[in-house]
């Protein structure tokens, strides 16, 4: 099987901690043969490994390319030959990528009645989606960035926003 992204980063992730299969297996209560199959990307990385490093060492990427390896879809770290992941060009990208939604979202003629738009209404309100996932792609590494530059804790903005959304009443549980 080949080797995903998730599995190196598992790996990498192990070893700037200095620690050993054998330790990480401790730490998350797993066998070491089970953590050398996730890094060897013979089996998914679990749940409970992207979780622990998440929240250990404040790392949201191992969590997020692991949900994105099972879905299919979603955000993955950005790591071309034509990325740039310092945090001013992160904020600046995120501006940019806002600015475009904006536009797109402004130009997008949303109607009561989706049955009755036409196919080049169609056309602007499919756009407008596009550029909001690239808003959200741009946000996400943004925070990330900043968590990691500046050590806010990744997971503890969540448990925040999740609270704030059982507040409002957005969510129940």
């Amino acid at each position: 099987m080949e080797k995903g992204k998730a599995s190196r980063m598992l790996r990498e992730a192990r070893l700037k901690e200095g620690k050993s299969q054998n330790q990480m297996s401790m730490d998350l209560f797993q066998s070491r043969e089970y953590i050398t199959k996730q890094e060897s990307g013979e089996r998914k990385i679990s749940p409970a490994t992207a979780h622990h490093f998440t929240k250990k060492y404040n790392d949201p990427w191992l969590g997020l390319q692991a949900a994105f390896e099972y879905t299919g879809i979603g955000i993955t770290k950005l790591d071309g030959p034509a990325v740039d992941l310092h945090r001013t060009a992160v904020k600046s990208k995120l501006e940019e990528e806002l600015q475009e939604a904006i536009e797109a979202m402004n130009k997008a003629k949303i109607t009561n009645r989706p049955e009755f738009t036409q196919s080049f209404e169609l056309q602007d309100i499919e756009q407008s989606a596009r550029e909001f996932i690239d808003v959200i792609h741009a946000s996400t590494t943004y925070v990330a960035t900043i968590c990691q530059e500046y050590n806010i804790s990744w997971p503890q903005l969540w448990e925040d926003h999740h609270r704030k959304l059982q507040s409002r009443g957005y969510v129940t549980s």
